[in-house]
Formats: C-alpha cells, sequence, structure tokens
C-alpha cells in the first residue's frame, strides 16, 4: 500500500474492519447485503491514518456498484423513486442519492459540451407551473432552438425569477435576441434590467387563450342570458293568454328563444377555432349565430384580425395594424373588449415584436408533459432541489450533440 498523504510505501496495518453493504436483491422485496473485511493503515513517514479503499463500494453511499446501476437503468425507464425503494428494499433517500448524482454527472458534462463548442442560445422562454395543487408554483426558462430547461426556480413573481439571473452565467446570454413570455407576468422588468438589448416578444397562444375567455367566452354567455332571460318572460305570458293563435305564437317565440340559448351554449369551439379549420356546415351554423348577434360578430371579427397580426412578419405593418386594432376595440362599444384593449395596449411593443422574431411559449407548454412524468417519477421527494434538477434532466435527454 501506498501513503496517500506523503506517496511513500513505508505503511503498516494498524486495525482491521468490516462492513456490510447493500447488493441488488435476486429477487424482488428480498434484501441482500454483502459483508467486507478490509485493513487500516498507518504511515511510518508522515503518520497519517487510511483506509484500504472497497472497489465495489460507491463512493459516499453503502450500496455496491452494481446495485447502483441497476438504480440507474431502472430509474432510466422512468420508474418512481418510491418504486425502485420498495423493490430493492433500499431507502428513498439511497435511491434519491444514485440518481441526483448521476443526473448531475450527465448535466456537468453538457454543460461542458455547450462550453467547448461555444453554443449560446438566441431564443429564450419564461412561464410558470404548478408544483402541488393549489397555489404552489415554480418558474423556468427553456432554450428554445434546443428545447433544454436552463433554470428552474421555486415561485413566480419577479423576486423569484431574478435569482435566474443572478445564478446563471450572464455571459452565455449575451446573444440572446428575444424572450417570450407571458404578458400577465411582471417578468419583462428583469429582462430589461439585465438584458437591455434583448427583445421581450409576448406570446400569441396566451394572448388568444385569454381573448377567448374573457372577451369571445364572456360576450357569447351574454348573449345566451339574453335569449334565456326573454325566454323565461315568454312563459309567465303564456298562463295569460286565451287566443289559441297567439298562444302558439307565443310557444313558438319560447322554442326559438330556448334554441338561440342552446345555439350558443354550444358554440364555443366553433367561435373559438380559427374560421379555416371549421367544416363547411360548421361554418354555415356559425354564421347563422353571428348574423343575429352583432356583438358577437364584432369579437369573432377582432379575432380573426388578431390572428392575422400575428402573423405578419413586417415591424411596420405590424405596429399599424396593432394600433388600428385597438383603435377599433375602443370605439366598438363592448365593454368586454374595450377592457381587455385597455389592457393589453400597454404591451404593444411586444406584440409588434412578434413580427420580427415570431417565437413563443409553446415549446415550454409542451414541456410541462415531461414535468408531469418528473412529478410521476420523484413522487414522494423531500428537496425541491431534486426536483428541479430531475426537470433539467428530463429536458435534456435525447437532444442531439452540439458540433
Amino acid at each position: 500500500m501506498r501513503c496517500p498523504y506523503c506517496g511513500k510505501m513505508n505503511v503498516y496495518v494498524h486495525a482491521r474492519h468490516s462492513t456490510e453493504i447493500k447488493d441488488f436483491p435476486f429477487l424482488p422485496k428480498h434484501r441482500q447485503s454483502l459483508v467486507f473485511y478490509y485493513h487500516g493503515y498507518k504511515c511510518r513517514e508522515c503518520g497519517h491514518h487510511f483506509m484500504e479503499p472497497i472497489p465495489a463500494k460507491v463512493p459516499n453511499a453503502r450500496i455496491t456498484i452494481r446495485a447502483a446501476e441497476w438504480i440507474k437503468g431502472l430509474l432510466s425507464r422512468n420508474m418512481p423513486v418510491s418504486a425502485v425503494a420498495e423493490i430493492t428494499g433500499f431507502h428513498w433517500e439511497t435511491v434519491k442519492k444514485i440518481h441526483l448524482g448521476f443526473m448531475d454527472e450527465f448535466l456537468r458534462k453538457r454543460k461542458e459540451e455547450l462550453h467547448r463548442s461555444g453554443y449560446k442560445p438566441t431564443y429564450l422562454a419564461v412561464d410558470e407551473f404548478a408544483i402541488h395543487k393549489g397555489h404552489s408554483y415554480a418558474s423556468c426558462v427553456m432554450d428554445l432552438e434546443t428545447g433544454e430547461i436552463l433554470w428552474v426556480g421555486q415561485g413566480r413573481g419577479m423576486e423569484d425569477f431574478r435569482k435566474f439571473f443572478k445564478e446563471y452565467d450572464m455571459e452565455r446570454l449575451n446573444n440572446v435576441k428575444a424572450f417570450a413570455m407571458d404578458m400577465n407576468a411582471s417578468f419583462n422588468r428583469l429582462v430589461e434590467e439585465y438584458m437591455p438589448k434583448t427583445e421581450i416578444v409576448y406570446d400569441r397562444y396566451h394572448m388568444q387563450a385569454q381573448y377567448g375567455k374573457d372577451v369571445l367566452g364572456s360576450v357569447r354567455l351574454e348573449e345566451a342570458r339574453k335569449h334565456q332571460d326573454k325566454s323565461n318572460e315568454l312563459k309567465k305570458l303564456v298562463g295569460t293568454v286565451d287566443d289559441k293563435e297567439t298562444l302558439q305564437k307565443l310557444k313558438q317565440e319560447i322554442r326559438n328563444e330556448n334554441q338561440g340559448y342552446t345555439r350558443l351554449k354550444k358554440a364555443r369551439w366553433a367561435v373559438l377555432t380559427n374560421s379555416r379549420n371549421l367544416s363547411e356546415s360548421g361554418g354555415e351554423a356559425l354564421d347563422e349565430i353571428l348574423n343575429s348577434h352583432s356583438d358577437l360578430a364584432t369579437c369573432y371579427a377582432m379575432k380573426e384580425e388578431m390572428n392575422r397580426l400575428f402573423e405578419l412578419r413586417d415591424k411596420e405593418k405590424a405596429y399599424y395594424g396593432w394600433m388600428k386594432w385597438f383603435l377599433a376595440a375602443e370605439e366598438s362599444g363592448i365593454p368586454q373588449l374595450q377592457k381587455f384593449a385597455k389592457l393589453k395596449v400597454r404591451r404593444l411593443k411586444g406584440l409588434v415584436a412578434h413580427a420580427t422574431h415570431p417565437i413563443s411559449t409553446g415549446k415550454l407548454e409542451d414541456t410541462n408533459n415531461k414535468i408531469k412524468v418528473a412529478k410521476r417519477i420523484a413522487f414522494g421527494y423531500r428537496d425541491q432541489g431534486y426536483f428541479f434538477t430531475l426537470i433539467r434532466y428530463q429536458s435534456s435527454l435525447g437532444l442531439p450533440t452540439i458540433p
């Protein structure tokens, strides 16, 4: 034996020890351990004590290397940590420690690979996701070109997002041209503060979804309620009419109002979808509804114009197009549309930027499926750091090698 401190071979056996190390079971739930005998040595030259290494043992864990490889193999198949712990008989924390170790190693090598290649992201996106049911959220930043999650942090407030700029290497971000985000968050202020040359692009899908809910949905339900209220008023008159012909007309009006109510309640998908995607019969049914409800027709036309504006690739045309859109919304006299436009006109710069940089947080939204897988794998996780590392690891799997 050579002394690890002075390098001399003038050592002697100072003590004899044994240790029990867990091995992978030959049957599920049948725990198996191996006993290793090893020596304690003392150097005659420098006086230091040291222990004989156990080659089969994982560093900093009482588990064999082959058991750790089995754990890695099971976890690579997206098995939950709790299930692996139950099958192997290892403690949850032991399984998590092995998992975290090889994920950290993978992410470290990935970082070195990117650094060697000189790769720097050009387009980023930030969005939030729910950690638990209720009001527990986290925020994450994605490289839109590779689909890799660069950072995950707890919370969705502005100060929570500030941690990204303090924890991430900002030199790696000096090539970023645009940052996509939801306009309802305050993330834009921090991007302007830390990355003043980067353009902010507001996500079209968040805006379209909000327009569909707050404007089209609200106006459609309001028109439906009008039919229902009118039907209820007519029903009150039924008992007061003696003339048979008048009574028949009254009942027919009630049926018409009920049919109008039903048509509007069922028209949600037809109103929200792109007109190009409607079938011929669906388009005819929608036209019939819009022809008899002017406010809804106006809001629908504004939705179609909004879709057209997001397709523009000329910044000047986009600017004047959006200005006309907001002016038309203000002059429409429809409260829901006016309120929506009043809030969104403040984000005009980020809407116009979409013409130059047609990016969105859509890819980041798709990553929510991977986050759900990560939740299932980490079922019962005790710390956020492990869960966030798992999200980053899942997003990096299968990515092409950077040349």
